[in-house]
């Protein structure tokens, strides 16, 4: 293989195990929103630090049954609040 061939070679397979480490990160961070969703309620500020940081659990479907996106659409998402 050439030099130039290889050096793709190994570019792509950094894509791709980073591309991997990706997906594993989304479905964790997915886990993590569904426990907080468990535990609260949509409304609810979660502190995120001493200097009035914080977090509000929103629910995207609240008081809808469809919202239009382009792509997979999660019904909760924290909305972090900067003071």
């Amino acid at each position: 293989m050439s030099k130039s061939k290889a050096g793709l070679a190994v570019k792509a397979k950094k894509y791709l195990a980073a591309k991997e480490a990706g997906k594993r990160a989304y479905q964790r961070a997915d886990r993590l929103l569904s426990e907080i969703a468990g535990e609260v309620k949509p409304g609810a500020e979660i502190p995120l630090s001493d200097n009035g940081r914080k977090a509000i659990l929103k629910d995207k479907f609240a008081e809808k049954d469809i919202v239009w996106t382009p792509c997979a659409a999660r019904r909760w998402e924290l909305e972090v609040i900067e003071p």
